[in-house]
């Protein structure tokens, strides 16, 4: 048997097999024509498991199996595994591959050690509560939903066929050579028995220090002008992130002409209702959940790598968030009130001095109400940032008229959508954002406040056009040079504020 098939995954198969045997011989049973004699559905079905039956496990069934990370939309979050040099970046750098998993999967007594923050709102109390607690069931028991949890770490050497690339960190491990080999020959974590695995979210913390101690000695080799950290939003598969983020990288170097120098993390998720085909309902439907998500990314592992690894580099390099729809909304949940979640029983949750420069939102899925004081309480979210999100500097925004995802939301003023930003500018430029717009090379037209924490810009000359493989008409048209000159036009100013630090809490 393969290295990785289970049991249970050997019963189940050995079953689908007896069914499909059964479907064959009604088929095409002795002495009479071929035909089916189970009726129209129970065929189908028996065809359906004849096909499965025959197929074969993945390389890395077995640990895809105990983390429930095996479905067909799942496995798209962890593609870069067994691909480390097709799926790869091709400048050096680092992705995080963050996945959900059945919180059955842990023991009763695992370290989710979560803070109830209710200071962010009722929203993010009913996150954090969720995330300790579960979600209530049928019969009002806790216990269910999925906890997120790092499952790899790769560094990527960008060098021709992805000589080097290797796994800082990886929870598909086989007995087998593996297909990405580990950095330094050492196994993070060390699993032991794989169908007695319990401690995914436990070793996240691993994967945390792994990725601090080598993004630290690179930071301090003086090779690198920025720490850039870039996420992409809901149904981008870890295969596309990736792409997406070779094209910034592409397109804000060009812009640089070589002044561009990153020392590079991208967050890549891959959450539920993946699916393109149910297009436009799907985004109505699973709007809530995804939100929730995408929060609940900010305040636990996000919010932990923004505040143990990138807030503290904060006053030696330029550091940026460069982020697009629903990974905008995860970026600043996670500057501005994340983490929630710490790795000591017996210490207190402290956030690191320090401030990050930039967070860039493409295309936002998040309201601006978040920035008010006065919060008013929607029936879809009550969320506010506290101390005017004192752990970024600046907050840039954009909008497009020709951004149709954004646009579906009709109730949630979603900051990408523009009739929200026309709305929005119209009673609160110049107190809580300062609004302009963007031409279609990238630059900004007109003046803007500088010393205000929040730019909301119209980009609509600039995020025209659909690009390929997605949907939302515009709404992912953020990787060709202009958008490039317009990242690169933000993080090459300098805030006149490297070194000046915001104090823990």
């Amino acid at each position: 048997m393969q290295a990785g098939t289970t049991g249970i995954g050997a019963r189940l198969a050995e079953r689908a097999r007896r069914v499909a045997d059964r479907a064959w011989r009604s088929l095409a049973g002795p002495g009479r024509r071929a035909g089916c004699s189970l009726g129209p559905t129970a065929c189908w079905l028996a065809l359906l498991l004849l096909i499965t039956a025959c197929s074969h496990p993945r390389f890395y069934a077995g640990p895809e199996q105990q983390l429930a990370t095996d479905d067909h939309f799942a496995a798209q979050g962890h593609f870069a595994v067994y691909y480390p040099s097709e799926i790869a970046l091709d400048f050096p750098g680092y992705v995080v591959g963050l996945e959900m998993t059945n919180r059955a999967v842990f023991p009763p007594d695992s370290d989710l050690l979560v803070e109830p923050l209710a200071h962010a709102g009722s929203t993010i109390a009913r996150l954090t509560r969720r995330l300790l607690e579960g979600s209530p069931g049928p019969d009002a028991t806790t216990g269910e939903g999925q906890v997120p949890f790092i499952s790899h770490v790769i560094r990527y050497r960008g060098q021709p066929l992805g000589s080097g690339n290797c796994a800082l960190y990886s929870v598909y491990q086989s007995p087998q050579p593996e297909l990405t080999e580990f950095c330094d020959g050492v196994r993070r974590p060390r699993i032991g028995d794989w169908p007695h695995y319990q401690s995914a979210f436990a070793d996240s913390w691993e994967a945390i220090d792994a990725l601090k101690e080598a993004v630290q000695r690179d930071a301090a080799s003086g090779d690198y002008s920025h720490l850039i950290v870039a996420m992409m939003g809901w149904r981008t598969t870890q295969e596309e992130a990736i792409r997406n983020f070779n094209s910034i990288v592409r397109s804000v170097h060009m812009a640089a002409h070589g002044a561009f120098r990153p020392l590079f993390i991208g967050i890549t998720w891959v959450g539920p209702w993946a699916s393109r085909w149910m297009d436009p309902l799907a985004e109505g439907v699973a709007y809530a959940n995804m939100a929730d998500l995408a929060d609940t990314l900010g305040l636990s592992w996000i919010g932990v790598l923004a505040n143990e690894i990138v807030v503290p580099l904060s006053s030696r390099l330029a550091t940026a968030f460069i982020t697009h729809s629903f990974g905008a909304r995860a970026a600043t949940t996670a500057v501005c009130i994340g983490p929630a979640i710490r790795r000591d029983p017996n210490k207190p949750l402290q956030l690191k001095p320090g401030a990050i420069d930039r967070i860039i939102g493409f295309q936002p899925a998040f309201s601006l109400q978040r920035f008010k004081d006065k919060q008013l309480i929607f029936f879809y979210e009550d969320i506010h940032f506290p101390n005017d999100c004192d752990r970024a500097r600046s907050i840039v925004l954009t909008t497009s008229r020709h951004d149709t995802a954004t646009r579906a939301i009709l109730w949630a003023d979603l900051g990408g959508n523009y009739r929200y930003f026309r709305s929005f500018c119209r009673s609160n430029s110049g107190t809580i954002a300062s609004c302009t717009s963007v031409d279609l090379n990238g630059n900004i037209e007109g003046d803007y406040d500088r010393s205000m924490k929040v730019l909301y810009l119209d980009a609509s000359e600039l995020i025209r056009y659909r690009a390929p493989g997605t949907d939302g008409a515009a709404h992912s048209d953020i990787f060709r040079l202009p958008a490039g000159r317009l990242i690169w036009q933000l993080i090459s100013q300098d805030l006149s504020v490297r070194g000046q630090t915001v104090p823990p809490r």
